[in-house]
């Protein structure tokens, strides 16, 4: 915070003020601070619109989830999301490399970032932990059985080709 002494004591308008260390608005860091909340901002609305897709149901009778736990994860605003936080952050490492990235920006970014992959991170552990309706969990059950009748099949119909492969063979050899 900014006392009144640093106020008279800093007229040559410096970037940091030598009493209190405070960072002194400049119009670089308005524009990186602008910046970095404009985009934020975009990222917290698709995380507002992902969550409200995580728990939406329909149908009377055989309630499900709208979107299933794949579409969620796989959905156009999970790759909005980390295609604007990747932009940012290539932004923020250029600024750096340049040396135009002033201290107060970069902590500024790093507590926005922090809260966001946080929230992030957040809303996936909702994704995979929501409990499945009664009719996903008969789906489930259904679908498991299928998987293992059509991964077990192939393993059968191979033994008993083989096994008849060997029949023949046994008798061919006899004769």
């Amino acid at each position: 915070m900014r006392c009144l002494l640093c106020v008279f004591q800093n007229k040559n308008n410096s970037e940091k003020c030598h009493s209190c260390d405070y960072y002194l608005n400049s119009k670089e860091i308005r524009t990186g601070i602008s910046y970095i909340e404009k985009g934020f901002g975009k990222i917290n609305e698709e995380l507002d619109n992902l969550e409200e897709k995580v728990h939406l149901v329909i149908g009377l009778v055989f309630k499900r989830h709208k979107y299933s736990a794949e579409d969620l994860t796989d959905s156009v605003q999970m790759d909005r999301i980390k295609s604007i936080a990747g932009k940012i952050k290539d932004d923020i490492n250029n600024w750096q490399r340049a040396g135009k990235l002033k201290g107060f920006i970069k902590e500024f970014y790093n507590d926005y970032a922090q809260a966001t992959q946080d929230r992030f991170n957040a809303i996936n552990k909702n994704i995979r932990e929501r409990k499945p309706t009664l009719w996903e969990q008969v789906g489930g059950f259904f679908r498991q059985l299928y998987k293992s009748i059509v991964e077990l099949l192939p393993v059968i119909i191979q033994r008993l080709i083989t096994s008849k492969k060997y029949k023949h063979i046994k008798e061919t050899e006899a004769a």
